[in-house]
């Protein structure tokens, strides 16, 4: 047997043995999804009560005012922020020192950020007077505006 063909032999060999004592290789790894999952939704929340004689069709104050005359309407438009399959506003609007003159129920599901507007209007003159609205989120008072009747 010449060299070239000893090598080749042993080669052939080399490779045999090889298949024979194969290891089991771990298998290969799982692709892993690195994407961070979505964030938990925001808990719902009034950020904001404006006050003023007209709403827009989007419930925003369009009309800004703390002071009124005895014969407006007065609006409140309440800003809320988060995520809720149900919940419960209400504006409580008082005649000071507590004296209640209405209370109004608005139920709201958002999904994000929403506004919602409320309003008073009296058939016959407003006192003259301060005034305040105290807007409640499921019972609990959240925000209040104070604002005056004038003649």
């Amino acid at each position: 047997m010449t060299p070239n063909g000893f090598a080749s032999l042993l080669v052939v060999v080399a490779a045999g043995l090889c298949v024979g004592c194969k290891k089991d290789l771990p298998p290969p790894p799982v692709a892993q999804d690195t994407t961070p999952p979505p964030p938990a939704p925001e808990p719902l929340a009034v950020v904001g009560v404006d006050l003023g004689r007209a709403v827009g069709s989007d419930h925003r104050v369009t009309a800004p005012a703390t002071v009124f005359t005895v014969r407006d309407t007065i609006y409140a438009s309440v800003a809320t922020v988060g995520v809720a399959p149900t919940a419960t506003l209400v504006a409580k609007w008082t005649l000071e020192p507590d004296k209640l003159v209405d209370s109004t129920v608005a139920s709201i599901a958002p999904t994000g950020p929403a506004t919602t507007a409320f309003h008073v209007i009296r058939t016959s003159p407003w006192p003259v007077g301060k005034y305040r609205v105290v807007i409640l989120l499921d019972d609990k008072k959240t925000m209040e505006r104070e604002f005056e009747v004038k003649k």
